[in-house]
């Protein structure tokens, strides 16, 4: 069975449409473990001293499709529901542990999640930006190469700004666009700038080499209204957001914020096309 793990949502209040992300399925090495995700403080500002019971419930229902997996594999999960819970599309981001599949769908999801799986790791633990964006650009890929399986050639090319220069990879390169994916961590945001620097700065030494109609940096952002983040850190996104867009205004690169993969897959096709 192919690694990757599934995000599973739960609607407190029936028929509202308002869903919190609560837990993962993931599948690694040939085994599928399920993980309750969501903070114990968020659920005991809804329920307060009935906090037992949702989460119960979630346990329950997150252990069911557990099972489900177990028998008819990840991607049977999708659509499921078990207990109120309900499960996307499987994500197959190359997960290297259980714990790097979990940090993944915290940070794609921003969730009302356990900050400690993102926040608190040590350096060789942590997921580095490289890897972030790995994972981002994947996700991106297979819904734009699911839309125009044509341009699943332009993903991770490379080019030269100099005829006898070393080549430099970028995400995305045809004839019509050069794309790099970054991605704007809500947690440990100066690491996330300094990437987006340095794309930057190579994006527009690609343009100088050959003009392209399009050169961009789509960058994953953190939603503005979304509750995991404290008012710092939103400050903080938002500041360091408007920093890249100026820099990227200045060497003429066009900044592309968006806030999920659908987004992601969305620009780059009207990019790329």
């Amino acid at each position: 069975m192919k690694d990757g793990w599934v995000p599973v949502f739960w609607e407190p209040v029936a028929g509202t449409g308002e869903r919190l992300m609560v837990g993962v399925v993931v599948c690694f090495a040939g085994q599928i473990s399920a993980h309750r995700i969501i903070r114990d403080d968020a659920l005991q500002a809804l329920y307060g001293k009935a906090l037992g019971r949702p989460q119960a419930l979630i346990e329950f229902g997150l252990d069911d499709l557990r099972t489900v997996a177990e028998h008819r594999g990840l991607a049977a999960l999708e659509g499921e529901a078990s207990m109120g819970l309900t499960c996307l599309r499987a994500r197959h981001t190359e997960p290297e542990s259980v714990d790097d599949a979990l940090r993944t769908a915290a940070t794609m999801f921003s969730s009302l999640a356990n900050i400690d799986l993102v926040d608190e790791q040590d350096d060789t633990d942590a997921p580095s930006q490289d890897e972030q964006v790995r994972h981002w650009t994947i996700d991106v890929r297979e819904r734009v190469v699911a839309r125009r399986p044509d341009l699943s050639a332009g993903f991770n090319r490379r080019a030269k700004f100099y005829p006898d220069g070393e080549p430099v990879r970028f995400g995305f390169l045809n004839d019509r666009a050069v794309i790099h994916f970054g991605v704007l961590r809500p947690v440990q945001q100066p690491s996330s700038l300094r990437d987006a620097r340095a794309r930057l700065w190579e994006l527009a030494r690609a343009q100088e080499a050959a003009r392209r109609p399009h050169a961009a940096l789509l960058l994953a952002v953190p939603r503005a209204n979304d509750p995991v983040l404290g008012d710092q850190q939103r400050a903080s996104a938002l500041r360091n957001q408007r920093e890249i867009e100026r820099e990227a205004d200045d060497v003429n690169i066009r900044l592309k914020p968006v806030t999920s993969a659908e987004e992601g897959a969305a620009a780059l096709l009207e990019m790329a096309e």
